[in-house]
């Protein structure tokens, strides 16, 4: 892609093209004068314009409409992102790999969930914990304390225990098991603890196929993991992601550890994961990493209960 034309030979280009549009009217007047200074992102692109004293008043409203589609030009060219030299997005994307490089250790994270539509949202409280390795635990409480649901998850297996409901529903799978639920996240526990925790190339992969400027850094296009487009500070930390529906920004402490994630999709959904705290225990017995159902509790597939 090239890069940005300098604003002031843009400028020239502009001023140019309208004198020599207007000084060739019918009707005008070789006495002049000149027009004031127009700008667009910020830079003058008009000035030294020179329109002519007396102008027809059926040219003017072509002169005008020239004029915008010249700004309006200028404004598509300044917003577009431009190459950055391979060997300096190979050393920043370098950085990233290396800040992610974590090793995992049990822990046990207090987190906010807010989901749902604009103006339809609800907000829960959830714990979730583990001794990271291949099980998670998640407890979703609402905003008085009561247990809304029990989650574990080890590998790809899924076990959803509702208490009011007193049903248990397991699900088997790559999907995200929380979309099926209505909890709009694109990816599952694994994921999300990977990225709260900085293990981000658990979340994004560790190549990219190519990078340029972004008004927030560095854009890479992700060839493994979420895909998509992530979106690098000059630091290697990830500012921002964007799927084919979904998109997501970071919020990082001043130690580098995300505490915020906002996401949103192309239906309007969107979730805010706030870490509210974070600990470092020691690790977990079995029992405290297992979720035992009460004696009595019916067991369904996700996808049939969602069905119902």
């Amino acid at each position: 892609m090239a890069s940005h034309m300098p604003s002031c030979m843009a400028s020239h280009m502009v001023t140019r093209m309208v004198t020599q549009m207007v000084t060739h009217m019918p009707g005008s007047r070789p006495d002049s004068r000149p027009c004031p200074v127009l700008h667009a992102q910020g830079q003058p692109v008009a000035q030294g314009l020179v329109v002519p004293a007396t102008l027809p008043s059926a040219c003017r409203g072509l002169v005008l409409l020239a004029l915008i589609l010249c700004l309006l030009q200028l404004c598509a060219c300044a917003g577009r992102s431009v190459p950055v030299d391979p060997a300096q997005a190979d050393a920043l994307w370098q950085r990233h790999v290396e800040v992610s490089e974590r090793a995992p250790a049990p822990f046990r994270d207090d987190m906010s969930l807010r989901f749902g539509t604009e103006g339809n949202t609800r907000r829960v409280t959830a714990l979730l914990w583990g001794n990271g390795d291949h099980t998670l635990r998640l407890d979703v409480r609402a905003g008085v304390g009561a247990t809304l649901a029990m989650v574990r998850q080890e590998d790809s297996h899924f076990l959803l225990y509702l208490p009011m409901e007193q049903k248990a529903l397991f699900h088997e799978g790559p999907t995200s098991p929380l979309l099926k639920v209505g909890v709009p996240l694109p990816f599952d526990l694994f994921r999300l603890e990977a990225l709260v925790h900085g293990r981000y190339n658990a979340v994004f992969g560790t190549r990219y196929t190519e990078a340029r400027t972004d008004r927030q850094g560095t854009a890479f296009e992700l060839s493994e993991g979420l895909g998509g487009t992530l979106v690098l500070s000059d630091a290697g930390q990830p500012v921002s992601w964007k799927g084919q529906e979904w998109t997501m920004s970071l919020g990082l402490d001043d130690e580098g550890h995300v505490r915020r994630v906002d996401l949103v999709n192309s239906r309007g959904e969107k979730a805010i994961v706030l870490v509210r705290s974070s600990e470092r225990p020691g690790a977990f017995t079995a029992a405290q990493m297992d979720l035992v159902l009460p004696e009595g509790t019916a067991i369904l597939a996700l996808e049939d209960y969602m069905q119902r």
